[in-house]
Parts: C-alpha cells; structure tokens; sequence
C-alpha cells in the first residue's frame, strides 16, 4: 500500500538510523534542530499506521503532526494505561503486581 499518511516528528538525532530501518523509503530526514534532535517526515498507508509504528519509542519521539497520529498514538496510551494501571489489574486479578527495586 502507498504512504496517505505522513507525520513529522523530532527525534534525537543518534536514534534517526533506527527510524529508518523501521520505516524504510518512507523515512526523510528534515534536518537538525538547534537542540540535537531531527525532524523526520515519515509515511505510512493510515495514521494509526504510523501511531502502531511510533508507540514503543514512547517519550522518546515527538509528533509535531498531524493531529490525526496525535490522536491515534493518545488513543493507544489511554488504552494501554487501562489496561495496565495497578489498582484496576489488582482488582481484577486479585494479585498485586510486585516492585522490582
């Protein structure tokens, strides 16, 4: 399927070779910023495409735009807090996750 989609986000510039190879030919390095971050354009067929794509890089990646990943990729984080919130798993489950410290 063809890149609809496009997002521009910033990165660290260190991190834009890892982008790359997830995104492949649908991975533009726009420039660097005065900080050391990059802005990156890149593509994907939907937005929740490119949200799926961007989700597991977290805090680590900024999406300047469009909205549209915005929405998507808060839409995914609402779900997975959900999901994953101590108080709720606990009642759920009964089971109290333990710390790792």
């Amino acid at each position: 399927r063809r890149s609809r989609t496009w997002a521009t986000v910033v990165i660290d510039a260190r991190f834009v070779p890892v982008l790359r190879d997830q995104f492949g030919r649908h991975c533009h390095a726009d420039g660097e910023l005065d900080d050391g971050r990059t802005r990156v354009r890149l593509g994907a067929p939907t937005p929740l495409d490119v949200a799926r794509n961007l989700a597991g890089w977290g805090a680590m990646i900024e999406v300047v735009e469009p909205r549209s990943v915005q929405a998507e990729l808060a839409r995914i984080g609402a779900e997975l807090a959900g999901r994953y919130t101590v108080r709720r798993q606990t009642a759920r489950t009964g089971i109290s996750p333990v710390s790792s410290t």
